[in-house]
């Protein structure tokens, strides 16, 4: 019952909205039919009344009088059939017909409501009077009311004269041809909705009861598939349970395991800050007998006139500088790397920092023959950090470059802009670094390894390490292609 209601419904729709779209192509396309043929026979009448107006005008000009021109075309127009097309002549003025092919008419009043004249020039309903009494051309449809009709009209006026050519066309025979027609085509439209809508029910219901078919066996499956998936959901659950106590299980050994870790974290960072502290205490307690040893040495250097005596001396005054260098570096390195002091980064000119570090080491300068040139680029002057600190990176570096450097040897020192640093370079044309060194890099001078380095040669370049960490910088260590060891600083340009 349910599917004989569903094809009905479904024929009705087709058939309803069949009708309805037929109804409005056939009415759109009669009122385009009817719009084409209202302007061809406007654009005919126009051709016939501009001819006959100019052939007037011919005529008079001629000579011919009016009278016999108005008897001759009169006589011409004179039994043509009103219900198909014919001409007549208005004279403006009087508002009466001078010639109708029914020669009752002539002489007859046209300022009467029974004559209406849709103007298509200007979209208006007006009396033939009015229409006829222009100077100028005129064109619509003339409705009479006695008897009912309605004729296609182009009136154009004669030149030189007050008469208005007419040319008619019965629109009444055309209206009942295209009614004619729409009737027609909307039964033709009827009859072959109603065979769409027959056919289109037809395949419905075929198409229906195959895809009925294809959705019990769809039905079937997903029958199938649910119970599987209400087995699986099951097994779920079972897993589910097995995973909440592995998890409960896992989360208490994390906790323990976490625990553990936080014990050895504090512990090891007690050991670090013991190391630290055992690093600081030792080089501030080196440095008194220190500087006792190398104060009392150079008394002596300059007391003692034994010259074994005098170079023993020596050699105890340049270990006591040597180890107290070393102290004074350790002290920095573990400073830095437990961040014991709040830094305050001021702006520091490169060119006279690196003069005043060079002076201190004057002597070696002199010894040793040494040539030292650097070039400061102007937009590179300046750099941000902490004064302290910037000399005893110079300071480290230069002490290192001048060590290795040979008897006469060169060291130039540049400044330069990179995008977003400023790099200071120090090359020198000794032996370079080693394999090793440049293999490892700076892990070469790690804390750990300085039991390896007597001379406080690896501490030197990690504390210059530190301090460009600590002022978000960098260094890098490399070989010349020419021979000798380059050191690039990088500080963040600030400005």
């Amino acid at each position: 019952m349910k599917k004989n209601r569903l094809n009905i419904r479904t024929f009705l729709s087709i058939s309803i909205t069949m009708m309805v779209l037929g109804f409005i192509g056939v009415n759109y396309s009669v009122g385009k039919i009817r719009q084409q043929y209202l302007e061809i026979q406007l654009e005919s009448n126009h051709r016939t009344a501009q001819t006959i107006a100019k052939l007037f005008d011919e005529k008079l000009g001629s000579g011919i009088k009016k009278e016999e021109l108005i008897k001759s075309f009169q006589s011409a127009i004179e039994g043509s059939h009103s219900d198909e097309g014919y001409l007549c002549m208005f004279d403006q003025n009087d508002g009466v017909l001078l010639c109708h092919p029914d020669t009752s008419a002539i002489g007859m009043s046209i300022n009467s409501e029974k004559m209406k004249f849709l103007n298509l020039n200007g979209m208006h309903n007006e009396l033939l009077f009015d229409a006829v009494s222009t100077t100028k051309e005129e064109y619509g449809i003339l409705n009479f009311s006695e008897p009912a009709r309605s004729e296609i009209a182009y009136m154009v006026p004669v030149p030189g004269t007050t008469w208005k050519i007419s040319v008619h066309e019965n629109l009444d025979k055309a209206e009942k041809l295209l009614t004619q027609l729409r009737l027609v085509a909307f039964s033709g439209f009827i009859f072959l909705s109603l065979l769409i809508s027959l056919i289109a029910t037809w395949a419905v219901r075929k198409i229906s009861r195959m895809h009925e078919k294809e959705i019990e066996l769809k039905n079937r499956e997903l029958e199938q598939n649910n119970n599987k998936l209400i087995n699986l959901n099951h097994q779920i659950e079972n897993q589910h349970a097995i995973i909440s106590k592995h998890a409960e299980n896992l989360e208490y050994e994390v906790k323990k395991r976490t625990a553990e870790l936080e014990s050895i974290y504090s512990k090891l960072a007690d050991l670090e800050k013991s190391k630290s502290d055992f690093l600081a205490i030792i080089s501030h307690e080196l440095r008194t007998p220190l500087n006792g040893i190398i104060g009392f040495s150079n008394i002596l250097e300059q007391e003692l006139e034994n010259e074994d005596h005098l170079e023993f001396v020596t050699g105890i005054r340049i270990s006591g500088d040597r180890l107290l260098k070393f102290s004074e570096t350790a002290l920095l390195v573990t400073q830095l790397k437990v961040q014991s002091n709040q830094m305050e980064f001021h702006p520091i000119p490169i060119r006279d920092t690196i003069l005043e570090v060079l002076k201190t080491f004057d002597e070696v300068v002199q010894d040793k023959h040494l040539k030292i040139i650097f070039e400061i680029q102007p937009e590179s002057e300046i750099l941000f950090g902490v004064v302290v600190l910037i000399k005893q990176c110079f300071r480290n570096i230069f002490e290192n470059a001048m060590r290795h450097a040979p008897e006469n040897g060169l060291i130039s020192i540049n400044s330069f802009q990179e995008t977003g640093h400023i790099c200071v370079t120090i090359h020198d044309n000794g032996k370079g670094f080693s394999d090793e060194a440049l293999l490892r890099q700076f892990d070469l001078f790690g804390a750990d390894d300085i039991s390896h380095h007597s001379e406080g040669y690896g501490l030197g370049l990690v504390a210059a390490r530190l301090i460009m960490l600590s002022h978000s910088g960098d260094i890098q260590i490399a070989n010349q292609a020419d021979g000798g060891a380059l050191v690039t600083l990088k500080f963040q340009n600030l400005l």
